[in-house]
């Protein structure tokens, strides 16, 4: 079980997505004290209440909490119900309206829970964003009710998986496979490239190289995004040999090499230091949304590592072997999120009903 949080304002956008009976094939499994009839109705429901508080401006909940695929079979409306209460009420959601909206589109059993941050009282919800707590609450959620813990990728059944996701997976599965046999970036775009995937890195707006990116056809994902083990600097960690540090790595290709912690060209005109500081996949992407994002995760780079030093020295070799004459464009296609949201996201307008 997982828990995504997010906050803002502007109810209209997102009851348009997560009521979304054609794609999504929607369903209400609970609500409290919000008129069902039409997505205009919940809008208004939840607007009507949110202005007792004008000055809170995020007044936009929305939970998104995913199942293991493992648990499809047992997972029905009233046992979803009754674990997505049981996580409000221990994240302190209580007291306010709220909807719980089922999505049947994906591989694992997953709920959006849209709700206001103005309790019935007039009172701003606080404390609701706390990841430490969530987190705590799902592993406990998790074992009372006998679900499935995240297993990683292996065991996921792959027939079972659309769109999106079944690109994932696809790319996780030839990524893994080609880092088996390749030992240096070259090898491993190439071998890449030959099964259809495109691979290239994300730039910070100072053009520096801060992660990696995986594109299959017009999906992309940032490495991290497709699984944790694929970010640039775990991905450098196998290419470069576990036996070796990220700054011992010489003679790269032909464009240049590392050494002493200085990234060098190959005729050594140029140099510039770097430190060397050392520090699951059944989430429902809601892309868009007309709110405010604020998820309730942990920070943490493209390398996986909580510091910038890795990505830096990861940063400096990846440039000098794949694109050694490219200059960046400022943003270079990056964010400001540490694991870069899809290129391929598109905004959702209120449905008309």
């Amino acid at each position: 079980m997982i828990a995504k949080i997010k906050q803002g304002k502007g109810f209209g956008g997102l009851v348009s997505y997560a009521n979304d009976i054609k794609d999504k094939d929607t369903n209400i499994i609970a609500s409290e004290g919000v008129d069902l009839s039409t997505n205009k109705s919940i809008v208004a429901s939840f607007n009507i209440q949110a202005k007792a508080r004008p000055t809170l401006k995020a007044y936009v909940g929305h939970i998104s909490l995913s199942f293991s695929p493992e648990d499809y079979k047992r997972m029905s409306d009233e046992l979803i119900a009754e674990i997505s209460r049981k996580y409000l009420q221990r994240m302190g959601i209580v007291n306010t309206q709220f909807v719980i909206f089922r999505h049947h589109d994906k591989a694992h059993d997953h709920v959006h829970i849209v709700y206001n941050r103005v309790d019935n009282d007039g009172n701003a919800i606080t404390g609701d964003s706390n990841f430490k707590k969530s987190a705590a609450i799902t592993k406990s959620l998790t074992r009372e009710y006998g679900l499935t813990f995240g297993k990683g990728k292996t065991n996921v059944n792959r027939d079972r998986l659309k769109g999106k996701d079944a690109a994932k997976y696809r790319m996780y599965d030839l990524i893994t496979a080609a880092l088996k046999e390749c030992h240096t970036w070259d090898s491993l775009k190439l071998s890449l490239s030959k099964k259809g995937i495109t691979m290239d890195f994300i730039h910070r707006a100072d053009g520096s190289v801060k992660g990696i990116s995986f594109s299959d056809a017009n999906i992309t994902f940032s490495g991290g995004r497709i699984d944790r083990s694929l970010t640039l600097g775990n991905i450098q960690k196998i290419l470069t040999d576990e036996r070796q540090t990220v700054n011992a790595v010489d003679n790269i290709g032909n464009e240049g090499y590392t050494a002493n912690g200085v990234a060098h060209d190959i005729d050594n005109t140029k140099s510039s230091s770097y430190s060397t500081s050392s520090s699951s996949l059944y989430s429902d992407n809601v892309e868009n949304l007309s709110i405010t994002e604020s998820e309730s995760t942990s920070t943490v780079n493209d390398t996986g590592d909580a510091s910038t030093g890795m990505s830096d020295v990861v940063g400096a070799v990846a440039e000098l072997v794949l694109q050694p004459h490219a200059v960046p464009s400022v943003g270079g296609g990056g964010s400001s999120r540490s694991d870069d949201d899809d290129k391929d996201k598109k905004k959702y307008k209120p449905r008309r009903r």
